[in-house]
């Protein structure tokens, strides 16, 4: 009776110490935290449908401007939304082979890249696993990587766009299908004119 104690007592013992240690284990495979300015790594969507689309609370705006007017007839380059808060810039152009493209990513702004007209590809990567290979130019608010082996590929068209906050690396037009000529409106949000749209509009 005395040695089946024993027996019993070591094997809860042990027990317990795979317990804690799977414990230990599974912690460190949780998924972290992401980058400060809430990276997304390229929300996807389209803009007849851009109020269901999650992750864009505080882009209200630019959305609703974008939404309310004729982007094929608004002129090639900036037009202010919110004076530097947020503002478009729209441009007509070749989509490029993946040779010609860097991955970039920005800190102060968020960018929306809706196309227009045509069609092209962005490859999108987390920035915190990519490596630097011009660093970060503050008064154009961008970083530019190297190619990474690993990355994911958003197609979009006439009506679709992606949303890229600072933290998500990526490498815009790129050809989808062999080249295209893509109209492109792109906003810019800054990320302290969202941070005031979220703390302003209760969930």
């Amino acid at each position: 009776m005395r040695l089946a104690c024993l027996v019993l007592s070591a094997a809860i013992v042990a027990s317990m110490s795979w317990s804690a240690g799977a414990r230990d284990v599974l912690a460190q495979a949780q998924p972290q935290a992401g980058p400060p300015g809430g990276g997304t790594t390229g929300l996807r969507g389209n803009l007849q449908t851009w109020r269901s689309t999650p992750g864009i609370r505080g882009l209200e705006r630019a959305f609703e401007y974008l939404a309310g007017t004729d982007l094929a007839a608004l002129p090639l380059g900036r037009t202010a939304i919110e004076g530097d808060d947020v503002y478009v810039t729209v441009t007509e152009a070749g989509t490029r082979p993946p040779e010609q493209v860097r991955f970039e990513s920005h800190r102060r702004y968020i960018d929306i890249q809706l196309v227009v007209q045509g069609q092209e590809a962005i490859e999108v990567a987390p920035a915190a696993s990519l490596t630097v290979v011009e660093p970060y130019d503050a008064a154009k608010d961008i970083e530019f990587y190297a190619v990474p082996e690993s990355r994911r590929t958003i197609a979009l068209r006439a009506g679709d766009f992606a949303v890229f906050a600072p933290g998500d690396g990526h490498r815009p037009s790129l050809h989808l299908d062999g080249p295209h000529v893509s109209r492109k409106a792109v906003v810019k949000v800054s990320v302290a004119y969202r941070d005031r749209q979220r703390a302003a509009t209760p969930k």
